[in-house]
């Protein structure tokens, strides 16, 4: 391979398969019955890279076709998708440096931008992530549900909506948007920048808060106006109230400011009784944690203290990268695919983190198996 993969998403070890090699029979049968990544090596030339949901079959099949035309192949069996995922990234980001992600076809997320560094700040529609401190939620689950939010957050607060960089002049025409009372007029300099600030950091507690702090305030506004006998003005703010909850509506449960953006994926494993816990934090997996849940049933710690301790032990010193970009892109792939086979709990720390939900779901995932007599005499 010419390269190295990148860290946090490291390749496993590899099992090869030579053609017409004597022990290609013992080793077929020591391959697990399930997914993988495959890479076929040719005597020489360009190899190729796939996926299979049945990597045995897949590489009998690939052995017996191509026997006097491949050098060997090197498999990784996978046991969830999302593994098999970060496996076929890992594998083609380091056999094709240049070009990997068009080879994946990885559709980068999208997401909506606070432009805080802007002397004037605005929402922006983008799908990259910025080196800066700007404010970022996302990722979304596509180019329109992300537009959506931001014209519904526009719609709530008064921030400028031109683009470019904005030179305030008295006589600037405007637009159409400052006549119909949706925006401060910066550009006219009709308020000063502090006053303009005041209203971005307005929007930014909206953003972060989840709208929360919006809805507390609105919800007691109405009430208070309703204790007033005040219904023209309670309307309003209802109108108001609904329009928020609009919008927080096209913000779906993972989406969140990426900068912060951690969780943990549940997945199973190859051993019964085990299972893969695999962190992200800050938008970047780290290395995964296989708990063997089997081995630990006589020890006297409660599973709640003992994944405690592991995640802490992995996120004590976490790794990070400079863009997460790629790696917010393979959760979305696998988070929002018709095909996910785990599990996400997102936190924003660790003590915030829910334990008890997340070790029930364990249990759920490594019990075993009832008998067929279990079965029966239920």
């Amino acid at each position: 391979m010419r390269a190295s993969a990148p860290a946090l998403v490291t390749i496993p070890p590899s099992i090869t398969f030579y053609p017409g090699a004597a022990a290609a029979g013992s080793k077929m049968a020591g391959l697990p019955a399930t997914g993988g990544v495959y890479r076929i090596v040719p005597p020489s030339g360009e190899s190729h890279i796939s996926s299979s949901r049945n990597l045995p079959r897949r590489v009998q099949r690939l052995l017996r076709t191509f026997q006097s035309s491949i050098s060997h192949i090197e498999c990784w069996p996978a046991v969830s998708r999302l593994e098999m995922l970060l496996t076929l990234y890992a594998v083609t980001r380091s056999c094709f440096p240049a070009d990997y992600a068009q080879r994946l076809r990885l559709k980068m997320p999208w997401f909506v931008r606070l432009s805080e560094s802007d002397s004037f700040p605005q929402l922006l529609l983008t799908n990259r992530i910025p080196s800066n401190n700007d404010c970022v939620l996302g990722p979304f689950a596509g180019r329109d549900f992300a537009q959506a939010f931001q014209e519904k957050v526009e719609a709530l607060f008064q921030l400028r909506r031109c683009p470019g960089k904005l030179v305030p002049a008295p006589d600037h025409p405007g637009c159409i948007y400052g006549e119909m009372n949706q925006c401060l007029r910066p550009c006219q300099g009709a308020v000063s920048a502090e006053e303009y600030a005041t209203e971005v950091k307005r929007t930014l507690e909206f953003l972060v808060a989840e709208g929360r702090t919006t809805l507390s305030a609105l919800t007691v506004a109405r009430e208070r106006a309703s204790s007033k006998m005040d219904f023209e003005e309670a309307s309003q703010i209802h109108r108001r109230l609904e329009k928020v909850k609009e919008a927080i509506s096209l913000r779906d449960a993972i989406v969140s400011e990426v900068h912060g953006f951690s969780g943990v994926a549940l997945t199973p494993a190859f051993e019964p009784g085990s299972c893969f816990l695999r962190p992200m934090f800050r938008g970047c997996w780290q290395q995964p944690i296989l708990l063997d849940v089997s081995a630990r049933a006589e020890s006297r710690q409660s599973m709640d203290v003992i994944v405690r301790e592991e995640l802490e032990k992995v996120l004590s010193h976490p790794e990070t990268i400079t863009d997460p970009l790629e790696h917010l892109a393979l959760f979305s792939r696998w988070y929002r695919s018709s095909w996910c086979d785990g599990e996400w709990f997102p936190f924003k720390t660790l003590q915030s983190l829910d334990y008890r939900k997340l070790v029930r779901r364990i249990s759920k995932l490594t019990r075993p198996e009832p008998r067929p007599a279990d079965q029966t005499s239920a």
